[in-house]
């Protein structure tokens, strides 16, 4: 199995706990979930402000649309990839 395979496998598993996590804060009534935004500025606060400070508008903007999106579909989708993209070809 690929590097490649594995890290998508560890995405997906976190995504899943991403997933809980998103039920959890719904139960208990949190609005809003929790999305990729709120994760970054979690574990690493500054990277946020000093990536909107020094990165072109424009490329911001389509990075915050991401960011804004919730937490286990963007690492889903980024592990599903890894694991496509690993995947040995038989011919």
């Amino acid at each position: 199995m690929s590097p490649l395979r594995i890290a998508g496998f560890t995405l997906i598993a976190i995504a899943c706990l991403f997933a809980f996590a998103s039920l959890y804060y719904a139960v208990i009534g949190v609005d809003g979930g929790l999305s990729l935004y709120d994760v970054l500025y979690k574990f690493l606060p500054a990277i946020p402000n000093w990536l909107q400070r020094y990165m072109w508008a424009g490329l911001w903007n389509g990075l915050y649309i991401i960011l804004v999106q919730p937490a286990w579909v963007v690492v889903g989708i980024i592990g599903l990839l890894c694991i496509g993209l690993g995947r040995k070809h038989v011919e």
